[in-house]
């Protein structure tokens, strides 16, 4: 195939798997879960149960209850109907609660049902095993479409955006509350993390104009795809979300480690500039739904990874200069090289070829 064919091909493809990608690349927004600076607290359990743990998931997208009391634990919703219950028999949800439907979305939830009401006997269904239920309660995280106009004024303070939230269970007979508030904390400086994405996307360039570009290349390629790696186990880790949804919003990532793995293959071949179609559209995946994709991890404060803010940091920042610089090598490596021309014969060269034929 010809080089020029080669690019169309990077083109094309490229097009197509982000139009596919697109909503896997938002990225890593795991069931709802994003980065934001709306930090979720629980202030308190009242009274201390024994063997019952309510914490925040999700970087406060979700609340999360393990039960260890031997007893049943049950969630009420916004009216204080039956909502959720957790105990030895497994997890249930009421589906005549309408906290039951309005909290399938973190935002803009659809109204519930006619048949949903906080006066209808309840009507369980098991939704899975185990000891733990985690849910969206919208009183516990920021449901505004703009930031609040505190924040507005002063988006670089630490301040309380709700200062009371409650989420009401019963454990067994006795009722439980759970308080907590509702903060604002800016997150950091993005541009220490740019500076880190640039140097790696220079590295890549200075790499892929050395004799052993080849190697060098291969070398990076390996990197990239396991610092994507790295990053995709804290996503998982971190999430509650189901695997059906992990793996949803990794496919981008798996279709790029493939092309990766395949470039590598290539580019240690006797024709490594044969790698630009696998090189530039696997590095395009990885640096759109790792790099891109999870922006908002270098500037936010509340991450819903399982790693220390850092190390995301550092990892996305890795994901982003290595994809775009190994991109540029790709699309470089499909381009038509150019061909020298002959140099003209010089006087005395003529003259003795003409002498070689006499």
């Amino acid at each position: 195939m010809s080089a020029s064919g080669r690019v169309g091909i990077v083109l094309v493809m490229a097009g197509l798997l982000l139009a596919i990608g697109a909503a896997p690349a938002a990225a890593h927004a795991v069931g709802g879960a994003q980065a934001s600076n709306y930090q979720t607290r629980i202030l308190s359990v009242q009274p201390v149960v024994p063997g019952l743990t309510v914490e925040v998931a999700d970087a406060g997208a979700r609340l999360r209850i393990r039960n260890h009391t031997g007893r049943e634990v049950m969630v009420l919703g916004y009216a204080g109907e039956p909502y959720l219950r957790v105990g030895p028999a497994g997890v249930f949800e009421n589906r005549r609660s309408p906290a039951t439907y309005l909290n399938r979305a973190r935002l803009n939830p659809a109204p519930p049902p006619p048949d949903a009401s906080a006066d209808a006997p309840p009507l369980w269904r098991r939704i899975g095993d185990g000891d733990t239920v985690t849910w969206h309660d919208h009183r516990a995280h920021w449901m505004g479409a703009t930031d609040p106009p505190e924040v507005k004024a002063a988006p670089n303070r630490t301040q309380v955006v709700v200062p009371g939230w409650q989420a009401e269970l019963r454990v067994g007979n006795q009722p439980v509350r759970v308080s907590g508030d509702l903060r604002w904390v800016p997150g950091p400086s993005p541009w220490p993390w740019v500076a880190v994405a640039v140097a790696w996307l220079l590295l890549v360039v200075v790499a892929s104009r050395q004799r052993a570009w080849p190697q060098l290349l291969a070398l990076l390629t390996g990197l990239l795809i396991a610092v994507d790696v790295v990053h995709t186990v804290g996503i998982w880790t971190g999430s509650s979300a189901s695997t059906a949804a992990k793996a949803y919003a990794s496919l981008g990532s798996w279709a790029g480690w493939v092309l990766g793995a395949l470039a590598i293959h290539r580019l240690l071949g006797p024709h490594p500039r044969r790698a630009s179609i696998y090189l530039a559209l696997g590095a395009l995946l990885m640096a759109d739904v790792g790099g891109i994709g999870d922006l908002g991890s270098l500037y936010r404060s509340q991450l819903a990874v399982a790693f220390p803010d850092p190390v995301t940091r550092a990892l996305v920042a890795t994901t982003l200069g290595l994809g775009v610089g190994l991109v540029i090598s790709g699309l470089r490596l499909a381009r038509p090289r150019s061909r020298r021309r002959p140099r003209p014969a010089s006087k005395n060269q003529l003259a003795e070829g003409a002498g070689a034929e006499a």
